[in-house]
């Protein structure tokens, strides 16, 4: 499986050597430093494996691997659920192959953006196993929630029923670029955003639950931020906790966007 993701944690102990004088003052015992470098570089994910993509099941959804796809279900109608990491992203170009795996054709499904650390606010793209499309916004735990194109529009390019959709995102300066299968379906200017998590969201149309499948997903960044190292000095005798790689907090809450759409 690919995986360009750098995560490294080093463990570096500080030594010093005893004097050979007894009456020379003692020399303290090394102290530990730990130093954590954040993960960078574009992001790929080819659902072979959970990674760090939460897996498991409740009234509502659910979340698996299968046959190198992420598959998210949702149980009951008009509801909205999502998966995601915790790594953050900013502007570039976000891309996923989406199907409808069961369930009715009105279902949407597709990449979740921007997202903030508590998920309470994001952006994001659904395609319907109808040949449908939509762009819009959650705020407030989704006690907001508006599309910045109007409602679902129909749009050819999508391949209907069962069949694998590759959606792509572009996000620069603001503006958001939105092609399924090659074709340009929707340009968004003005939106206001920071950076924040992605993952994959479903939502259930009136017709009942449905089941999407999600592979290939991957985020180049066009300004990525460098790795940031962080480095924490253990106290004098105790042993170093094992390390973690560290993850950079979501810009926090999405402000709502002033638009312009193109279908």
């Amino acid at each position: 499986m690919a995986k360009h993701l750098l995560q490294l944690a080093l463990v570096a102990w500080l030594s010093s050597a005893c004097s050979a004088d007894p009456t020379a003052t003692p020399t303290p015992p090394p102290r530990p430093t730990v130093i954590v470098i954040t993960a960078a570089g574009p992001y790929i994910t080819l659902f072979d494996e959970p990674q760090d993509w939460l897996l498991g099941d409740s009234d509502v959804s659910a979340g698996r691997i299968v046959n190198g796809e992420y598959i998210l279900s949702i149980k009951k109608p008009q509801q909205l659920a999502w998966a995601n990491q915790p790594r953050v992203f900013g502007d570039g170009i976000y891309e996923v192959d989406a199907r409808l795996s069961s369930g009715p054709e009105a279902s949407g499904f597709g990449l979740l953006m921007m997202g903030s650390n508590d998920l309470s606010s994001f952006l994001y793209i659904l395609i319907t196993g109808d040949g449908r499309y939509d762009v819009g916004y959650c705020d407030q735990n989704c006690a907001k929630q508006e599309s910045l194109i109007g409602e679902y529009k129909l749009a050819p390019a999508i391949l209907v029923d069962n069949q694998t959709n590759h959606i792509k995102i572009e996000l620069k300066e603001g503006s958001l670029a939105l092609t399924v299968n090659g074709a340009a379906l929707s340009q968004i200017q003005g939106l206001t955003y920071g950076r924040g998590v992605v993952g994959v969201i479903g939502e259930s149309s009136q017709y009942g639950g449905f089941e999407a499948g999600f592979d290939n997903l991957s985020v180049v960044e066009t300004q990525p931020l460098p790795p940031t190292l962080i480095v924490t000095a253990v106290p004098e005798g105790a042993t170093p906790a094992p390390v973690s790689p560290t993850v950079e907090e979501a810009t926090p809450a999405l402000i709502e966007p002033t638009i312009g759409a193109t279908p």
